[in-house]
């Protein structure tokens, strides 16, 4: 894996760590937010050799990018997603880790990592909670690593 800086970028008033390097970002996205993403799957017993998006995620090619926060798409499947066997329910969970990253925003200054986003939809896959965060905080420019086919 690449290794580069991850200097910390402001955006309207939004500390984030950014990796400006499509290869490091492809590197990011497909090892360390990977592991991520297939555990989810694991959680929700979905096999994730069968999950479209972990399938094509290799051959996608990343940039960080400066979008309008309401171009962002969210995923009602996400948005929507309870697990009756476990009782989880995102939205709960949501709102949950939505008022702490928001009180550390505002009161620690806390540095958050950009959105990630497929750029033909501009759907939201990774950062719910900073992406529900940032809209209430009324930010309408955000950093994402925007994925192309």
């Amino acid at each position: 894996m690449k290794t580069s800086r991850t200097p910390i970028r402001r955006l309207e008033g939004i500390s984030y760590w950014v990796i400006e390097d499509a290869g490091a970002i492809y590197d990011f996205i497909n090892n360390e937010i990977r592991r991520e993403w297939e555990e989810d799957a694991r959680s929700e017993r979905r096999d994730p050799e069968e999950d479209e998006w972990l399938r094509n995620l290799s051959s996608r090619k990343w940039t960080l990018e400066i979008r309008e926060i309401t171009e962002v798409r969210l995923n009602p499947n996400t948005m929507n997603y309870i697990d009756e066997e476990t009782g989880y329910v995102f939205q709960r969970s949501l709102t949950r880790r939505r008022k702490q990253l928001q009180r550390e925003i505002q009161n620690f200054g806390v540095v958050i990592w950009p959105l990630i986003v497929r750029a033909e939809d501009l759907q939201l896959i990774d950062g719910y909670c900073r992406y529900t965060v940032l809209k209430e905080m009324n930010v309408s420019h955000v950093y994402a690593y925007v994925g192309y086919p």
